[in-house]
């Protein structure tokens, strides 16, 4: 099945397109680190759709698309309307025709609520990539594994917890458990849910735990992953080294960044040997260009 957006992880398809996603990531970082990308978007250009400052989702997909030879437009929150229904601005199905109409491909980062990545999606007659909703974040996901792809021989065989309030993350996560098999398990602080069919789709793939006991999720897992939070940090869900103690001995830590440090994790864990939290951020900008290519040629 082609890919014609990415709204959320589940629009890779299948666990051959999510190989080949891995794949050509890895290619293309080496041909940067080799001085010899390939313009294979020359001639094309992305809009980026800002409704609040972003960090790593502007750079890397900025930096990446030059990279590759396409030029970007960046439109923030002053300068654009993405509300699906507003009384002061351009209703968003006009906004995305006359978008869709002038760029070869739409990345939204939305504040108020995935449907403007689906509403963009419905009306653009191009390409749409969702940089993070309140539903999923699947340019991160899609990330975070091929960070293990590179660091562990059996990727999709690992063991991972995540621990945090993140829905749009937990989301992600089932979407991979459900097109590749990893083992997940997610720590949620009560009154925090996940997508009820995502959780059945990955139930039938994988295994796949949801629970309020951190310690309990992170338990001889090879990867435990947190992001910042929403509110307060949960008691007991702060990533540290006591709960670090009952992962497994080579465990793999994975923060999205921005990081609260002594919130949801520790300083001496996000800056010691377990954590990839900085190659993941430099990781964002490979991905994402296999990504761009994929929905692109």
């Amino acid at each position: 099945m082609t890919m014609r957006h990415l709204r959320t992880t589940l629009d890779i398809g299948d666990d051959a397109a999510l190989d080949a996603l891995m794949l050509r990531a890895q290619e293309l970082k080496r041909h940067r680190s080799q001085r010899r990308l390939a313009p294979t978007l020359a001639g094309r250009v992305i809009a980026m759709l800002f409704e609040k400052p972003s960090t790593r989702t502007r750079v890397s997909f900025q930096s990446g698309s030059a990279q590759l030879g396409a030029h970007c437009i960046v439109l923030e929150g002053r300068d654009i309307w993405l509300q699906a229904n507003n009384n002061d601005g351009e209703v968003l199905r006009d906004t995305a025709r006359v978008i869709g109409g002038a760029v070869d491909l739409i990345v939204v980062r939305p504040v108020s609520s995935h449907a403007t990545v689906d509403e963009l999606a419905r009306h653009a007659g191009v390409p749409v990539i969702n940089g993070l909703s309140d539903r999923d974040h699947p340019c991160q996901v899609l990330t975070d594994l091929f960070t293990l792809y590179e660091r562990r021989e059996h990727p999709y065989k690992s063991r991972l917890a995540f621990v945090g309030d993140s829905v749009a993350m937990a989301n992600g996560y089932l979407a991979l458990a459900s097109l590749c098999g990893i083992e997940l398990r997610l720590a949620l602080p009560p009154g925090v849910t996940v997508d009820a069919d995502l959780l059945r789709r990955a139930q039938s793939k994988a295994t796949v735990l949801v629970t309020h006991d951190p310690v309990a999720a992170v338990e001889g897992a090879d990867v435990v992953a947190t992001a910042a939070w929403s509110g307060p940090v949960a008691a007991g869900f702060r990533v540290d080294d006591a709960l670090l103690q009952r992962a497994s001995d080579d465990v793999t830590v994975l923060h999205p960044l921005p990081a609260h440090r002594g919130a949801e994790i520790t300083d001496d864990v996000l800056e010691g040997p377990r954590s990839v939290a900085f190659q993941q951020a430099q990781n964002r900008l490979p991905v994402q260009q296999a990504l761009l290519e994929a929905l692109l040629q």
